[in-house]
């Protein structure tokens, strides 16, 4: 992850989550994804998700969930 942290929030605002895929591969995804106040950037990531298997290792994304996560 990288981490961007810009303004700070207060307990009571209303806080919105923008989450963006950028990249899609075998077993990883990419996003980017930003919190706002009222259309004012607050926070800022970026993240790579790796799928794993339950004993730890790489498993690839199945075609489908790639496809509909590239939008096609």
């Amino acid at each position: 992850m990288r981490l961007e942290y810009l303004k700070p929030a207060r307990i009571d605002d209303v806080l919105e989550v923008e989450t963006r895929v950028t990249e899609v591969k075998g077993a990883t995804l990419s996003l980017a994804q930003r919190v706002l106040r009222k259309g004012i950037a607050l926070f800022e990531a970026e993240v790579l998700v790796v799928l794993v298997s339950v004993s730890g290792k790489p498993q690839r994304l199945s075609q489908r969930l790639r496809a509909g996560l590239a939008g096609g």
